[in-house]
Formats: C-alpha cells, sequence, structure tokens
C-alpha cells in the first residue's frame, strides 16, 4: 500500500488502536516531545535535527544487514525512523499498537537490565503513580491513515502530486494520524503489531479527546501472568541478531561527531525548517555553536566510523538471511502495476540488475 512517505506490506487491521504504560506519566508523548517542552523554537529545531542526523547514521549502520538492501529493493520501503524510535533513538513518533495484548504487556511489565521482567510488589508500591498501569485507546477509525473515511489520506494522495516527493513523516505534516509500520526487514516492529504516531506539532496523549485513558490496579500476580502468557516477551521481542549490536546502536544515539553528508540529509531530506535556517550554512553555524548538549558538535568530511563488528555482522545476517520473508502474509505480496515497476527500478538502483 502507498502511504505518503512510500510503499509499505501491511499486516491486518484490528479495528482498535492502543498504547500501554506500566504506570502513570505526567505526559505521554514521544521521547523527543518530552526532551523539548519548553524549548524555543530554535532550540528545539536544532535538537530535531541532530535526532535525524542520527538516525541518517543509523540507516548507514543498518544497510550493511544483507536483508536492509534486499527488502528495500524487492519488498518496500524501509521505514528508518520507525526502526530507529523501536531500538531507543530519540524521535517525534510515537508507539502504539493494534493488538491488545501487546499493550497489556507493556502495561504491566518492565525493561531492566537488559530483559523484560514482570513487576515484584516493591516496583508497584514505590508510589501512588506506580500503582497504576495505564492503557490508552481509540478506535482506529479515528486516526489511522488507513482507514477509507480519513480525510488526511484523501489529502494526502492530491498533495503528493503538487511536492512530487515522498513526505517527511516526523516534519510536522503528518501530525495526528496514527500510520502502520508495516512489515520490515528487522522483525520486532511486526511482531509488536506496531503503529507510528507523529507528534511534533499535538498535544500530548493525555489531552488528546480523541484518546480514552484507561486506569487499573497494578497487581504483581496479573504481571507475572501476562509475562508468562506473552512468554517472557519473546512474543513481540523476537530473538533477532541485531540485538548483537546494540552497542554501537548505543553509540550512535549518543553520538555528537556527524559528516557533511548527515547534515546534508537532515536539512534537505528531513525538510528542516527553512525560516528558522534559510540556509545549510545557518544549520551548521547554530549547531556549532548549541549549549544544549553536554558536549559540542562536530562535523567531519568523511562518514563516521560506525560498523558491526564482522562476528556481529554474521551473527545478524544468520537471523535474516535464506528465510522466508513473506510468511506473515502468507508467502505472497500483492502488487499494484505502478508498485511493481518503482520496486523493480528501485532494484536495479541497489543492485544494478533485477535479481
Amino acid at each position: 500500500m502507498q502511504y505518503p512517505f512510500g510503499y509499505i506490506v501491511t499486516f491486518p487491521s484490528r479495528r482498535h488502536i492502543f498504547r500501554g504504560e506500566h504506570r502513570r506519566y505526567p505526559h505521554t508523548e514521544s521521547s523527543l516531545s518530552r526532551k523539548t517542552r519548553g524549548m524555543q523554537p530554535i532550540d528545539r529545531e536544532i535538537m530535531h535535527v541532530v535526532s535525524n542526523m542520527r538516525v541518517s547514521q543509523f540507516k548507514k549502520l543498518i544497510w550493511n544487514i544483507n536483508v536492509v538492501p534486499y527488502w528495500e529493493a524487492k519488498l518496500s520501503e524501509v521505514n528508518y525512523k520507525a526502526l530507529a524510535q523501536h531500538y531507543g533513538l530519540d524521535t517525534f513518533l510515537l508507539d502504539l499498537t493494534n493488538d491488545f495484548r501487546t499493550a497489556l504487556f507493556f502495561a504491566t511489565c518492565k525493561f531492566e537490565n537488559g530483559q523484560w521482567q514482570p513487576l515484584t510488589q516493591a516496583d508497584i508500591d514505590r508510589s501512588d503513580d506506580t500503582k497504576i498501569g495505564v492503557i490508552y485507546h481509540t478506535p482506529d477509525w479515528t486516526i489511522d491513515f488507513m482507514q477509507p473515511r480519513s480525510k488526511l489520506r484523501w489529502f494526502m494522495y492530491h498533495q503528493a502530486d503538487r511536492r512530487n516527493k515522498p513526505y517527511v513523516i516526523d516534519s510536522g505534516g503528518l501530525d495526528g494520524f496514527a500510520f502502520q509500520i508495516g512489515l520490515q526487514p528487522l522483525h520486532r516492529c511486526h511482531t509488536q503489531s506496531g503503529y507510528i504516531y507523529p507528534m511534533k506539532t499535538v498535544q500530548p496523549l493525555d489531552e488528546n479527546p480523541q484518546f480514552e485513558r484507561i486506569e487499573f490496579p497494578q497487581s504483581a500476580a496479573f504481571s507475572r501472568e501476562v509475562f508468562e502468557m506473552m512468554h517472557e516477551g519473546r512474543d513481540i521481542y523476537p530473538e533477532e541478531g541485531i540485538t548483537k549490536g546494540l552497542d554501537i546502536v548505543d553509540e550512535i544515539k549518543n553520538g555528537l561527531t556527524f559528516s557533511e553528508d548527515d547534515l546534508r540529509q537532515a536539512y534537505e531530506l528531513d525538510e528542516c525548517n527553512r525560516e528558522l535556517f534559510p540556509l545549510q550554512s545557518d544549520l551548521k553555524t547554530a549547531l556549532e555553536k548549541t549549549d544544549l548538549f553536554e558536549r559540542p558538535i562536530e562535523f567531519k568530511a568523511g562518514e563516521i566510523d560506525y560498523h558491526f563488528t564482522e562476528s556481529q555482522l554474521d551473527c545478524i545476517n544468520k537471523n535474516y538471511d535464506d528465510k522466508d520473508l513473506l510468511e506473515p502474509v502468507c508467502g505472497m505480496m500483492h502488487q499494484k502495476p505502478d508498485a511493481k515497476e518503482y520496486r523493480d527500478n528501485r532494484c536495479r538502483e541497489i543492485f544494478g540488475e533485477l535479481i
């Protein structure tokens, strides 16, 4: 299916969208929304640009995994920002799901010491807020881009002809609607029936009238029951080789050294706010002078050397090579003629020939 930011292979809709949280939070918003709350527009845009440059580095890193270029050549766009979000990089995207069990797992379990665990009574008793679990819910027709009633869907298809290029998912232009992440070359998004909800400009979920907020008392016994029902989290956090290389992802997540190409992509492809930074050189000067981070931002002419070790890459590839990538959709994908033509051209760009 064609989305405003490219083609994706969809999974079934379940008519409802959820988000689970294992405690009350003051606000439910994206990681970048939370970190930029109250900032001046220029500082907020600088934070967003740094986030986009890190996503650019993440994209270059995972492009070395065999399945990633193959996926983009043969199946659909790779949603690098959604993948980056799922592996801990800051974005203006919020994770949602259309699977209630997935939301319930996040609402009753915790991630600690590198693994998922059920809540203990001590966890629950820490404060009044930790005694309460939260699930946000909305019918999918209110925000899901795939729904036929979506005014945004009609608008985007007509506007795309004028733009002549895909939308940037977190630029603010798609805020307030949920988009399926769809099948992706790394498994985690699909197993969580994941959606992304762009929110650069919209209010947090707790202030959003489109969502209802369901609260329930936490229970250590119930947390254990959900934990076991979801096979200790393996149902939504499958064993995948990239977990062996998360140390490299963590370096990117905290890095402040970028290439000139990272800057160009953030300015041009990610549509940096031109009213704040009319020229790319203006943006570069602002980034080098900012004091928003613990150390200065640096730029280098060549690419920054983030790469998996040979053993890490072998381990990652073994989890994806020689597997039926279309097994989640019964081994078959339907493409319209224009989509097939686009994908064939993309394959030639990547591999030099149709494969």
